[in-house]
């Protein structure tokens, strides 16, 4: 029996937060799904959600091209369904793209300038893989052990506190 990880980033509606700049919002949810192979048959086993945060679309796809997950021609590591205005599911076999798209969306949740997002994306494409994993192990047993957005925003206040990208209360 041989297996395998894919990971699935669900968008689903979310109740929107108002901003001084209208933006498309949605409640991204993280979860592995594990693909175990037997007898020459696919079966597809979801996992526990590892993370759930608000991010704001258009910036978000814009990151996961920037991670080189989402292609125009939707040939990458993320394989785009239904359409936009509904539910948008991604998928991605890459375990360090996976991370940086959800530390950049719990981040993200928290800060509400446009400005602080373009620090954001550069602050989580130079992470190192150490780094990455760390933080990202970091939000995933926060998000187990509380089972809510609010512990996790606090978490990210920290996280964005720690690296240093300016003053977040």
């Amino acid at each position: 029996m041989n297996s395998a990880i894919e990971y699935r980033i669900s968008l689903k509606y979310v109740k929107k937060s108002t901003l001084p700049v209208k933006r498309t919002q949605k409640l991204a949810e993280f979860v592995p799904v594990f693909i175990a192979r037997k007898n020459g048959k696919e079966e597809r086993i979801p996992g526990k959600a590892e993370a759930r945060a608000k991010v704001f679309l258009p910036e978000f796809l814009n990151f996961a091209k920037k991670v080189g997950a989402i292609h125009d021609e939707q040939i990458g590591l993320f394989q785009m369904e239904n359409d936009l205005s509904k539910k948008l599911v991604l998928k991605v076999s890459d375990d360090y793209a996976y991370l940086r798209l959800m530390i950049y969306g719990v981040l993200m949740s928290v800060l509400k300038n446009p400005v602080e997002w373009g620090y954001l994306e550069d602050l989580v494409l130079s992470m190192e893989p150490l780094t990455l994993r760390f933080w990202g192990s970091k939000i995933k047993y926060t998000f187990w052990k509380a089972k809510n957005r609010r512990v996790l925003n606090y978490l990210a206040r920290r996280i964005l506190e720690v690296e240093r990208l300016g003053k977040v209360t």
